[in-house]
């Protein structure tokens, strides 16, 4: 029988995917439901995903199951969400994942093993549910933390620390060529979806005759986002109470806005460090590398390797290809498993169809 291995990066704003049949694929982590009959039958589908969702977004109900952490790493509560929400988000998630899997296209015949990424600290509850949608899409699963995921991928195995800057988690994980226990690794419980939320606030403080809703300010951010000095002001062009656009200044709220992750991260550093041998502290500390669409903020490398100056000389990069590093590490990760590994969860009965790293 086929065995077809599959890496996954089930991230909170996209999911990306990359299968041993040479395939990969990208899709935003969201779905959308019709509203009602009309909207069903003007669609002509049950289930939206991706970029469909944005032509008929007004007609959609539109669900990102993972905002602002939730069921990877923050309980629903944690983040308003209620029971039965909860349960839609789940739903969501599941046929999110299904649908990333079948876009690389493995045959209905083969055997389908995947790693996916899960945030450093997640919990044994959210990693149980991550596993659950997982088996839904996947015949044999195994988690691992996300940042080790892009480490192993980039080859960055050795003596270094890989921060990745999601957008509902940044996640910082040392690599010293083996994996991580849970101690060692961390999580910031914030990204890029609380960046877009207090840039909405300092906007709406500031100039309160203007429109900006999530969507804008993150493709905003995405564009222009950077953090410490910008050497020409960021105009953008947004609507004003009906009337046709007007260009505004937002470079100041923007900047305070992206600034908001250096301090947690320079802090979460520190904290990491702390608890590892005094031995490696500095060869790990010293080559810092970033993922996660978070590391494309200008500035962020610059600003880091300044803020952590007195631990002597700091290099800090980005990752090539921060759509796929993830879901290429995680593909790597189950193609090198032994095969002992996958055939012992072959022989388990469903309850014990996974594992977790």
């Amino acid at each position: 029988m086929e065995t077809v291995f599959v890496g996954i990066d089930f991230g909170t704003l996209n999911t990306s995917v990359a299968s041993s049949n040479g395939l990969r694929e990208v899709m935003q982590t969201v779905v959308g439901w019709p509203k009602d009959h009309i909207a069903r039958e003007m669609i002509g589908q049950d289930v939206v995903f991706g970029a469909e969702i944005h032509d008929h977004r007004l007609a959609l109900d539109v669900v990102r199951p993972f905002q602002r952490g939730a069921l990877k790493f923050q309980d629903p509560a944690a983040v308003g969400i209620n029971e039965e929400e909860a349960i839609r988000n789940k739903k969501a998630a599941t046929l999110i994942l299904r649908q990333a899997v079948s876009l690389v296209q493995p045959s209905r015949e083969a055997t389908t093993c995947g790693v996916v990424g899960v945030p450093s600290r997640c919990t044994a509850k959210n990693k149980q549910l991550v596993l659950e949608i997982a088996q839904q899409a996947l015949d044999h699963v195994m988690l691992v933390p996300e940042p080790f995921a892009v480490g192993y991928g980039t080859k960055q195995c050795h003596n270094g620390l890989v921060i990745d800057i999601g957008a509902g988690t940044i996640d910082l994980c040392p690599m010293f060529g083996a994996l991580p226990e849970d101690q060692d690794q961390l999580t910031i419980p914030y990204g890029g979806d609380f960046v877009d939320d207090d840039f909405c606030q300092r906007m709406l403080a500031a100039h309160p005759e203007a429109r900006l809703s999530l969507n804008i300010a993150r493709q905003v951010k995405e564009k222009h986002g950077f953090v410490g000095s910008e050497e020409k002001s960021v105009k953008v062009k947004l609507p004003v109470k009906g009337r046709p656009p007007r260009e505004f200044d937002v470079t100041e709220p923007l900047r305070q806005s992206c600034e908001m992750i250096v301090a947690e991260i320079v802090k979460g550093i520190h904290e990491l460090i702390w608890q590892l041998d005094p031995e490696v502290q500095h060869p790990i500390i010293s080559n810092i590398v970033l993922s996660g669409g978070g590391s494309q903020l200008k500035g962020l490398d610059t600003v880091l390797e300044a803020a952590l100056a007195e631990h002597g000389r700091i290099r800090v990069s980005r990752v090539h290809d921060t759509v796929f590093s993830g879901a290429m590490g995680a593909l790597r990760l189950a193609m090198g498993m032994p095969s002992e590994h996958w055939k012992r969860l072959r022989q388990s009965q469903p309850p014990a169809q996974t594992s977790m790293v």
